[in-house]
């Protein structure tokens, strides 16, 4: 790691920039269960940098056991921060602009690379679902004693453990499609039969990894995608297009919830 940090700094020098040793983050990621006193460090430049328990990427709070936890209450509290604000000019807005402003400023974040949250425990998702029933409320004007469920289904909005699984899929539509990177796609083979069978044209996927933690392999793509993938009926697997297969599935999810409930 140490020799890579090196080339990194190699590379920025010859491009005129820095890498600014104060503000370099080190984390490592190791079951909750564990009770390791390893404790690694790593140099960069004269500095020695010690792993810290959260670490920021791309707009996700990670932590040091994947729990996401600490990104949650980020989320949540970025949410419901902006909904207060749309909140005290609510009086002054139609439904239509009301609605283009949550959609802006807070479905937008709880759709942010959502598919990290993928298999998290109840707690944690009703946390961020309470999030998007304000924000329903907010859009339609419903006191807080109101079902949500009707109101959900009057937007169209899906909630939000099928929000995940529909990021999930749409990514792996566009691995199946190649548009998506190659490291992303090798954890998602298709599955190739050794006979011919008339099932060879569904497109499905080979379950390659075997999961040994249901909180950690469980929520990896590698996993989550085969799993889900197979799952679909074949009419939406064998979409023409990205937006055909958008259409399909949230139809698809959307009354799989709300015929159930």
């Amino acid at each position: 790691m140490e020799a890579c940090i090196t080339d990194i700094r190699s590379w920025c020098r010859s491009n005129m920039l820095v890498l600014n040793e104060k503000k370099t983050e080190f984390i490592y990621f190791s079951s909750h269960f564990s009770n390791s006193a390893w404790n690694p460090t790593i140099k960069v430049g004269n500095s020695t940098i010690h792993p810290v328990s959260h670490a920021r990427n791309l707009g996700m709070t990670m932590d040091s056991s994947m729990r996401m936890t600490g990104h949650v209450q980020c989320l949540c509290k970025a949410a419901l921060h902006a909904i207060r604000m749309i909140g005290n000019i609510r009086q002054y807005l139609d439904q239509k602009t009301t609605t283009m402003l949550v959609h802006a400023f807070v479905t937008s974040r709880l759709d942010a690379c959502n598919s990290l949250l993928f298999g998290l425990p109840d707690n944690l998702i009703n946390k961020i679902q309470r999030v998007q029933n304000i924000a329903a409320r907010l859009i339609l004007r419903v006191p807080r004693h109101e079902h949500i469920t009707p109101l959900l289904y009057q937007l169209h909005w899906l909630p939000i453990r099928q929000r995940i699984t529909f990021k999930i899929l749409l990514l792996t539509y566009k691995v199946i499609n190649y548009m998506a990177p190659d490291f992303i796609s090798e954890l998602a083979p298709l599955h190739v039969p050794t006979r011919a069978l008339r099932s060879a044209s569904e497109q499905r996927l080979e379950i390659t990894f075997r999961s040994s933690t249901k909180f950690y392999g469980d929520r990896s793509f590698a996993f989550a995608a085969p799993h889900l993938w197979n799952g679909l009926p074949n009419s939406i697997r064998s979409a023409s297009s990205v937006a055909s297969f958008k259409s399909r599935l949230k139809t698809y999810l959307f009354r799989q919830h709300f015929l159930s409930v």
